[in-house]
């Protein structure tokens, strides 16, 4: 099991930071990070293929699972202080476990498989959406995402 690197990039107060990059883990296991003062955790550049373990990482603010090979994301569903996450170039289906993500400010599914974007419009605090690099024919109704400042989109061309 890869060992943490923990980095205290976030202010003071802010808590700390746990960086498991490139380790090439391909699950979560039990034994995850997730101490009270561990506001982020980056999994990026691994094999993972599931999140799971992660309800006991109650206190994350931020995610980032970018350039895995994820397939689902339900896993974030009980991460209700998350105000970023991060899952670019996976290869996830379906949007899915945001509903009670109401502190999420920024969310990055760029790169991955989405036909559709359903239950993005629970997250009303999103300022920042990108779903560019998918396979979404047409954005739909956005009109609840009133703090939107900035949505990233390609249409795919059927």
């Amino acid at each position: 099991m890869a060992v943490a690197r923990v980095d205290g990039a976030l202010a003071p107060g802010e808590g700390s930071v746990v960086n498991w990059s490139g380790q090439g883990l391909q699950k979560l296991g039990a034994n995850l990070p997730c101490e009270a003062d561990v506001h982020t955790l980056i999994l990026d550049k691994n094999q993972i293929i599931k999140l799971e373990n992660l309800e006991k990482c109650k206190q994350l603010i931020q995610l980032s699972v970018a350039n895995n090979r994820l397939v689902r994301m339900m896993g974030v569903a009980k991460l209700t202080q998350l105000r970023v996450l991060n899952l670019p170039h996976n290869s996830i289906g379906c949007v899915e476990g945001l509903k009670d993500l109401v502190h999420l400010e920024w969310l990055n599914l760029a790169g991955n498989n989405l036909k559709t974007m359903e239950q993005v419009n629970s997250c009303t605090a999103l300022q920042h959406l990108d779903l560019s690099d998918n396979n979404i024919p047409q954005i739909g109704d956005v009109s609840k995402l009133i703090s939107l400042k900035m949505l990233s989109s390609v249409l795919s061309i059927t």
